[in-house]
């Protein structure tokens, strides 16, 4: 300890005595620029440490002079600062509206001073919607200069003029340079979007316990936790003061506009930036040759800065190398740094790193990595060259980037900005008025009105595929472990990836003959095999895939089955098997239980391979799945049931419901032969029935729900789906009430995420499906009357307003259970029940 502070002072004095020489010698330059005609006075404050503390303790510091005068001093090259103040005149002489503001500074090679940019509020709407318009353009540009890291203490709102105040992060250098074949397409597509600028609203750091932060620019961090337990200080000025580690409360930013004392939140605000997004995206397309040759070299030498790690890794590590268990043994303290080694498996070029990055750390600096847009070589803090780090300047690449500037590069831009704003959003679903007005009863749907709609699914779903070589992928939005969305590429599950993108285009193949849906699948099939082969040699990972219908094992195990039949090719029967095999080692690890993410669902889907190629094998599988839910049920006053991490206990409901386990216990009590399995299976639906509404028929439980994950809908299904099982008064009661509680309020509005939308999970296709089983398994003709009506309803619906995604803010995504895929193979089915089988059921091909 004693030695860190000999050399914190030592630095101190350094850095203090370095500042007041740049400013002795800058005066007149600062009084001609800054203060032309008044004299500021004295320097009367001078704060240290508004940044992190780097080369030797050296920070940003905030002046502040008698006469009111305040500056921004910046111990490093404001070169490129300089020259983006450059490219913002530039762009506002050709056309940029609303104009920016530009900052006055002065460049002195290896340090700078910048005027102080002083928050303010907004005076009207219009100031509001110009400084989004203007957060837009900023995003536009930021993405052609291949930016990162502006996150919300790097904005400050003045007035209607976001202003940028540290730029540094432009010109990223990029160390996976080439798309190479086990990187897909969809993959780069969202590491090289807008998304990386950390401008846009994203959460990070969320667990189960916690539903993390957003610290973007467009966010705002007020009233947030901490992600971490950090060191506090309690007891302060008593005897009993000590550290302790809690959560704290961050503080709000300066990023966020405020009209009449309120922030304003930018997801008001969507139309604004977007606006502002596509206007400065095509000025610099249209100005495209101008920007590539007299703008863009004028950063070609100028001191950037290489992220090699997040900030947070390195500020934990140093606030725990200050502990003083750390403090009493050096030797201690520079092992604590050998944790930097743990991430060298997934990014090996940080190998190169480690000996800057210790030394850095053991200074007590953040440690800080430079380049220049023109070069491939990377500085330590101290100026020591490390060679060809990097396999292309940034320079290029943001000049390759804006080469490929275009429409369909611009759309797809515009759908990150939205699907950024969804993810952070509350599952509202911005709905037009009249969406889901009933239509008069009596109205018969046309076959062919169906196979048409379905068709438009399957031609949207080509136009947004990307392609590399021979393979085809989508990315979207997912729905992660119901707690939050997330921009990514199609997964592996059924859910919201590959797989039911695929089973929807076999199937519209098979039903059109169309050899477009075909070989769009067989595209697809190339990048999910490629993802399976590249999972396959890194076994540890299929732990964490779980086995049901949101994941990677039970949902390539049900499309397997299915390819088989469609496509005539019993290969996939055995690549199913193999993850029978593979799955069995982690049956016992389940703790959801449910036809989601759980046994449940795995034991669908193996059933459904069992059907078309059975297997003793794939049914000790299944048994071994219903013995692990017995063993995880628990005794109730009532019958049986199951707690989960998500929930006390699992609600009703199929998708997410004790329906769903009671439903797949009936079916492999049928298959196996195995009565226990059928005793679980009514134990389960005792317990349920306690969760029914006794005020209104059918069900409401607890959490609300009309859908097949939770409620009436999904009840229906399980219920007529279990009668070949369990037929007596009882099931055919709630089979009414479940059916009559659907017709009532499951179209109107879906109460499961505050909208009326299209989807398969909590929508009104879905919900068709209970409809569809009640005319096809109970012969009621008063049903199908409703049936009919309520999907002429939804196809008016799809004609009048587009598809409505199931997802916050109807971004479009391909996905089954909340996105395209579903609503298609869902307009497949009403057309032709007889050769569509029910994938909400895990149904198997009709062979």
């Amino acid at each position: 300890m004693a030695r860190h502070i000999l050399v914190a002072v030592d630095l101190w004095v350094d850095v203090s005595l370095e500042f007041l020489r740049h400013l002795c010698a800058d005066w007149e330059s600062i009084l001609s620029l800054f203060t032309p005609g008044q004299h500021p006075g004295l320097l009367v404050k001078a704060s240290a440490g508004a940044g992190d503390t780097h080369r030797g303790g050296r920070s940003v510091m905030l002046l502040r002079f008698h006469a009111g005068l305040q500056l921004v001093y910046k111990p490093r090259s404001l070169a490129v600062d300089r020259h983006f103040q450059d490219l913002l005149t530039w762009l506002n002489e050709h056309g940029q509206r609303p104009a920016f503001r530009t900052l006055r500074l002065i460049d002195r090679g290896t340090y700078g001073w910048t005027e102080f940019v002083v928050a303010s509020e907004c005076t009207s709407q219009e100031e509001v919607v110009r400084f989004y318009e203007r957060q837009g353009a900023y995003l536009a540009l930021l993405y052609a200069l291949k930016a990162v890291d502006f996150h919300a203490e790097n904005i400050i709102a003045a007035g209607d003029d976001p202003m940028l105040v540290d730029l540094e992060a432009l010109f990223h250098p990029d160390v996976r340079v080439k798309l190479s074949m086990a990187e897909r397409p969809a993959t780069r597509a969202v590491a090289d979007s807008v998304m990386q600028i950390a401008l846009l609203p994203q959460r990070f750091w969320s667990t189960n316990q916690f539903e993390g932060v957003d610290m973007s620019g467009l966010g705002n961090a007020q009233g947030q936790l901490s992600p971490h337990a950090v060191p506090t200080w309690q007891g302060v000025g008593t005897d009993e003061m000590k550290i302790i580690r809690e959560r704290v409360t961050l503080p709000g930013h300066l990023n966020c506009p405020k009209l009449n004392g309120q922030y304003v939140q930018a997801v008001d605000y969507i139309s604004s930036i977007v606006r502002g997004f596509t206007s400065l995206y095509r000025l610099l397309c249209a100005r495209r040759e101008e920007f590539l040759t007299a703008l863009l070299p004028r950063f070609a030498h100028d001191e950037i800065r290489f992220i090699a790690r997040a900030t947070r890794t390195y500020a934990t590590l140093s606030v725990e190398s200050f502990h003083p268990n750390m403090l009493r043994d050096a030797l201690k303290r520079e092992r604590l740094f050998d944790r930097l080694w743990m991430a060298v498996k997934q990014q090996p070029y940080l190998t190169r790193l480690i000996p800057a990055e210790r030394e850095d750390l053991l200074r007590g600096d953040i440690p800080l990595f430079t380049t220049y847009p023109d070069s491939c070589d990377l500085f330590t803090s101290e100026g020591k060259r490390i060679p060809d780090f990097f396999d292309e300047p940034s320079l290029k690449l943001a000049g390759e980037r804006i080469q490929l500037l275009d429409e369909q590069d611009l759309q797809r831009q515009i759908w990150m900005i939205r699907a950024a704003f969804a993810s952070v959003s509350l599952p509202a679903i911005d709905v037009p008025e009249d969406t889901t007005r009933a239509l008069s009863a009596g109205v018969t749907v046309e076959h062919a009105r169906l196979i048409s709609a379905a068709q438009a699914v399957g031609e949207q779903l080509c136009k947004s595929a990307l392609r590399h070589e021979n393979a085809a992928d989508w990315y979207g939005l997912t729905w992660v472990k119901e707690r939050e969305w997330r921009v990514t590429p199609a997964g592996l599950d059924l859910q919201s990836g590959l797989p039911g993108i695929i089973l929807f285009l076999s199937y519209l193949g098979e039903l059109t003959k169309d050899t477009r849906d075909f070989a769009l699948a067989k595209s697809a099939m190339q990048t999910l095999h490629g993802e399976l082969e590249q999972l396959k040699t890194h076994l540890d990972l299929a732990a964490t895939s779980g086995m049901s219908i949101c994941n990677m094992l039970g949902s390539c195990i049900y499309l397997f089955s299915h390819l088989a039949a469609l496509w005539h090719e019993s290969a996939w029967l055995d690549e199913a098997e193999a993850l029978v095999v593979l799955l069995s080692e982690h049956i016992e690890k389940d703790d959801m239980f449910d036809i989601v993410d759980g046994a449940a669902g795995c034991i669908a889907s193996l059933l459904c391979l069992y059907t078309v190629a059975p297997s003793s094998r794939t049914l000790a599988a299944a048994i071994r799945c219903g013995d692990h839910l017995l063993a995880s049920a628990q005794a109730m006053e009532q019958g049986m049931a199951w707690r989960t991490s998500r929930h006390e206990m699992l609600p009703q409901g199929f998708g997410r419901g004790t329906t769903g386990i009671a439903w797949s216990l009936l079916r492999l009590a049928a298959v196996s032969g195995e009565g226990r399995f059928q005793q679980a299976a009514a134990a389960a639906l005792t317990y349920e029935r306690r969760l029914f509404s006794p005020v209104k028929p059918g069900s409401v439980d607890l959490r609300g729900g009309m859908s097949w994950s939770y409620g009436a809908p999904g009840i229906a299904i399980g219920r007529i789906t279990s009668l070949p099982h369990v037929d007596d008064a009882t099931i055919r009661e709630e089979i009414e009430a479940a059916l009559r509680t659907t017709i009532a309020e499951g179209f109107a509005y879906n109460h499961d995420h505050s909208g009326p939308n299209h989807s398969l999970y909590h929508g009104d296709c879905g919900n068709l499906e209970a409809l569809l089983l009640a005319t096809r398994e109970l012969d009621a003709g008063t049903y199908r009357e409703h049936l009919e009506r309520l999907t002429a309803q939804l196809l008016d619906s799809i004609d009048k307003h587009g598809w409505r995604m199931g997802v916050p803010l109807n971004v479009e995504t391909p996905g089954l259970m909340m996105g395209l895929a579903g609503i298609g193979y869902q307009l497949l089915r009403l057309a032709e029940p007889e050769r569509v089988p029910s994938v909400l059921m895990l149904a198997p091909p009709v062979v």
